[in-house]
This record gives structure tokens, sequence and C-alpha cells, in this order.
């Protein structure tokens, strides 16, 4: 910058109060500063929140305990999170967070907010056995930290290229189950290699990518003694090097048990829950490690009535539908627990056979679960189908942390293959849409494209008719307006057309907007640019506010139809829950 040139030893000219007479003008400047650019008057605005990681990022059911919470806020912060309760301490950070004992549900999302603005929602999960947290020095077999008792959880976290090592003591034939909650679950930026080690650091058991990048074994003592679990990780996005990673990012739970694990349910979907409240409970079998035979459990939807917004099964390219809901397979004193789908449509209980006979008969819309026992077993299907009718096969079982890679093939009643997929979109999983063009049975084969088979090697299929339906998906969780200052919020809309006929216009809008705030409905067109889009213009001329919010679409062509918009899919799951911050109003 150029200073200016001042003439030496100006001359002391004073005001009539004795100040420098140069003073007033620069006054004078300063209100003219203000006036026109702002500088000086406005006071700063604080900005939202953020959250990078929690740690410990989960905890028991019936517990209390204390996470710390790392980001960028101005503390006490205001906090969002349903179906537990959280306290602020005083110190910056600190969380008291209490989970209840019968809370149904496997995870909840916590959401750091203030007048600003809101953070991005981060998982806390849930579990059943009791918890402790990670000691360091724990780095090698000789320093591993022994844990009393043998099935408990560990909350750790990997910093500077870490090992951390834990001291287990096990007898003779005894089977431990080792898993790791990181990436997967959390979102870590983590690939995790976890390993079972003599105390002389002989690896006796490993596993890398188990549930996608997380690990899980079980390991059975071929003696009694002590045993190491080792964890160490790589970068999950690889780099042009390999060499440990670590982070104060780099947090995991490790479950250490050598009680009963739940890994899935079978089958892998049920009905809807039963509307009358005097309907006995439902119950589903669960298999894993340390179970005993046909072990069922208790099946709730997930979060029950405790969560005001319920987790979804995103909606991609495996043509998931909106009227499907999740539901939980959990019971006190077994570690792990099991999502499965919940629907309308009819679920087949009895698992395929195996094999191309008997197929078994999967008529339009149902689900199935097959389990692929043998290697290279292919399972058989048959449905039934209309010409003219639309008909949508899915095979899921990567995106269910299951091991099958299927391969779906499709013939029809000629004995002409129509298809066969492999992997749709970015899933290993696969979908297809078909329209009949015969009347018959057609027959639908599944298997694995490696001829993989075993215990987890478990899928679901579903054969469903093409409904005239409709989707709601929106670019981002959360928006904020400032009063005066339109605040946009993008909505894609997808239809579907089935045998009912096409869609007519959606009205597409806010119900239930707190007071001050106001958004004109818009409406989705069957045709022109609103088809596929529609903006929402959101405007604040009322108190500051900070709530959760629903987007609703609706049409009465060809019938009565409404849907809420969802979120972008995180950590397997999406929600309709939208955050919406309205700020102060400036001076």
């Amino acid at each position: 910058m150029v200073q200016p040139q001042v003439p030496h030893k100006p001359p002391r000219s004073t005001c009539s109060r004795g100040f420098p007479v140069f003073l007033p003008r620069l006054m004078t400047f300063l209100r003219v500063a203000i006036l026109v650019g702002g500088v000086f008057l406005a006071p700063l605005q604080a900005a939202p929140p953020t959250l990078s990681h929690l740690f410990p990022a989960g905890g028991q059911r019936g517990t209390k305990f204390t996470v710390t919470a790392t980001g960028s806020f101005t503390w006490p912060v205001k906090i969002w999170a349903p179906g537990i309760e959280v306290t602020p301490q005083a110190d910056s950070g600190k969380l008291d967070i209490t989970i209840p004992a019968d809370l149904p549900a496997d995870r909840v999302w916590l959401r750091l907010f203030s007048a600003e603005g809101a953070s991005a929602s981060f998982p806390v999960q849930v579990g059943t056995l009791p918890e402790v947290v990670e000691k360091e020095p724990n780095n090698s077999p000789k320093t591993a930290q022994k844990l009393e008792g043998s099935s408990l959880l560990v909350n750790g976290v990997l910093e500077g290229a870490d090992v951390d090592s834990f001291a287990v003591e096990l007898q003779a034939g005894q089977t431990l189950v080792a898993a790791v909650e990181a990436n997967t679950a959390l979102g870590s930026p983590m690939d995790a290699m976890l390993q079972i080690v003599s105390p002389r650091g002989f690896v006796l058991a490993e596993n890398n990518d188990d549930l996608q990048l997380d690990p899980r074994l079980a390991f059975t003592a071929p003696q009694a003694g002590i045993y190491i679990a080792r964890l160490f990780a790589f970068p999950s996005t690889p780099g042009t090097n390999i060499a440990y990673a670590g982070g104060a990012n780099f947090v995991y739970r490790l479950t250490l048990t050598t009680g009963p694990y739940i890994t899935h349910a079978l089958p892998l979907s049920a009905p809807l829950p039963a509307a009358d409240p005097q309907a006995p409970p439902a119950t589903i079998e669960v298999t894993g490690w340390n179970l005993p035979p046909q072990a069922r459990v208790p099946l709730v939807k997930l979060g029950t009535d405790r969560l005001p917004f319920a987790e979804f099964d995103p909606i991609d390219d495996l043509r998931n539908v909106s009227v499907n809901e999740v539901g939980l397979a959990w019971v006190p004193g077994m570690a792990g627990s099991a999502r499965i789908r919940l629907s309308p449509f009819t679920t087949i209980p009895e698992l395929h056979p195996g094999g191309s006979e008997p197929a078994v008969v999967l008529k339009p819309s149902s689900l199935a679960t097959g389990w692929l026992r043998k290697k290279g077993q292919v399972d058989f299907y048959k449905v039934p189908l209309t010409k003219g009718q639309a008909c949508v096969f899915t095979v899921e079982s990567r995106t269910l942390n299951l091991l099958v890679d299927p391969v779906l093939k499709l013939t029809d009643p000629t004995g002409t293959t129509v298809a066969e997929v492999d992997d749709t979109g970015p899933t290993q999983d696969c979908a297809l849409a078909h329209t009949a063009a015969h009347d018959g049975d057609y027959t639908l084969s599944v298997r694995d494209r490696y001829a993989h088979f075993g215990e987890r090697c478990v899928y679901r299929v579903t054969a469903r008719l093409e409904q005239t339906d409709f989707e709601l998906n929106l670019a981002a969780d959360a928006v904020t307006v400032e009063p005066g200052k339109p605040a946009e919020l993008v909505v894609k809309v997808v239809r579907r057309t089935g045998p009912e006929g096409a869609l007519g216009p959606i009205t597409v809008e806010i119900p239930s907007l707190p007071p001050g705030v106001t958004c004109p409905p818009v409406i989705s067109e069957p045709t022109g640019p609103t088809a596929g889009e529609v903006k929402l213009s959101l405007t604040a001329d009322g108190p500051a506010v900070a709530v959760p919010i629903r987007i609703s679409g609706k049409t009465s062509q060809p019938a009565e139809l409404q849907r809420f918009a969802r979120t972008p899919a995180r950590l397997g799951s999406t929600s309709e829950a939208v955050w919406l911050t309205v700020t102060e109003k400036a001076p």
C-alpha cells in the first residue's frame, strides 16, 4: 500500500476543543466509510458450527458417557439428536450422552446447530456390550492393552500411523469374534486391517474387508492362553505410496466377544409391522457366530416411534421403493444386530432350497431370500407374467454387507435369454427392468460371479410390477435463510409410469413452516422443464429459528399419492429430515 506523503513538521492547528484540526476530517471520512461500505457498522457474523468427528463414536444402551466433539464452533452450542439425551458440559466440545436401555436403534444421528446454521449430522452408534476406551502405549504385543473380560467394545483412534493391540485371555475351543466399525459405519477415512496374533507376534488370523472396508473375523483358540487383537489402517482413498495411516479422525469401535454375535437375519425381508397394537410382537431368525441353532430375536421397526425421522434404504439404481421401511433385529446381551427390509409386498419366509429343482415361484410383487451353500450353485425362480406387464427384478447382497457378487439372468417362456446383468450402477448388486413380450413363466436365475458359497453368501431377490409412482430427491440436507434474501432449494423429481397411467401435476411444498417463513408451493408438470426438477424459494421475515422440516409432494392423477423428499444417501441410509435455519435480522 502506498503511504500518503505528510509535510515535515506540519503546523499544529487546533479546533476550539483543543483537538488536532485533522481529527474532524478523519471522523468525517469514517462516517462516510460506514455509510458507504458498511465495514465498521456491520458486526462480524459468526460462522455455522462444523463437526469433523466424535470420540467415542457411540456407547452402550442404558449408560451415560462423555463424548468429545471436534470441529469449529462457539461453545456452548445447541444439539439435535433425537432418541438420546445430550447435555453440553462447561468444557468446550464435551457432551454427556445418555442412551435409553430399550432404544430400538443401532445408531442415531447428532447435529450441532446455532443461530447461523448447522453442522453435518454424525452417527452415534448404539451397542449392547460394556465399553472401554483404548489406552496408549499399546503398539506391540508386549505392550498390548489387557482387557478385563471377554465380551466388550473398545473405542479407539489410530493417530499418526498407529498400531493398536489388545490382549484377551481365551480358553481352548473358545471362538473370539472381532469386528471393527470405522469407515462403513462411521465414515472414518480408514481402510482397517484386523489381525489375531500370538504374544510373540505370529499372525494367526486376519481380515481387511468384510463390511466393505471394515474388517471382521472369528477366531477359535487352539489352546488356552493370551491372544492379541491387533489393528492398523491404510487410507480409505488410495494414494501413491503404501504405508500405515492415521489421524485424529481415524476413529473406530472394536467389538471383542466370545459371546453371541449377530451378523444377519434369515430371511432378509419381512412384512410391514401390523397396525393392530394387540398383535403379537414379531420375531425373526438370526445367524452369526456363537449363536444357538435357529435363534430367534424380536423384530421391530427401526426407531419405532422414538425417532421422529426414520432412516430409509437409499432409492438408487437398484430401484428400491419409498414404501419400504427398515426393521431391526436385536436383543440385550447379544452383540451385533441385523437390519431387515420391511415391505408391503409378499415376503416368502422360506429360504430357496438351492439349485434348479424345484424352482421357487416368485409371483410379482414379492421378495425371497436365497443362500448359496455349494460351490457354483445357481438358484432358479419361476416368475409368471402376462404379456405387456412391466416388471423390475433386483438381487441385493453386497449392499447388505453380505458376500454374494450376484449375476442375474432372465429367460422368457420360449427359452430365449432376455438379459444377463452383473453390476448395476456403482454397486456390485444388480437390477433389471423388463416388459414381458409373452404370457407364461419367465425363469430368473441367480449365481455368484466367482462361484463363491458359504455362511454369508446370502442374497435378497425382488420381483415387483412397475407402478405409477414418483420420487423426490435433494442435493443437501440443510438450508439457511437470511431475512430479506430468498434461499433456493432444488428438488429432483423422478416419475415412474405403471399400468395405472402417467402421473399428473405434482405439488411440491413444505408443510408446517415456522412463523415468519414462507415458501410458495411449486408445480412439477408432467412435461417440460419442471417434470424433472423444481425449485423452492424460501423467504423469512420473522424471528430466528432452527428446526427440521419435511418436503412433501402430492398428486391426484391417476390417484391420490403423497411422497416426501429424501436427503442424499450417507453411510448406507437416507432420511426425510431437512434442517432449516433462519438467521437473525441484521441490526
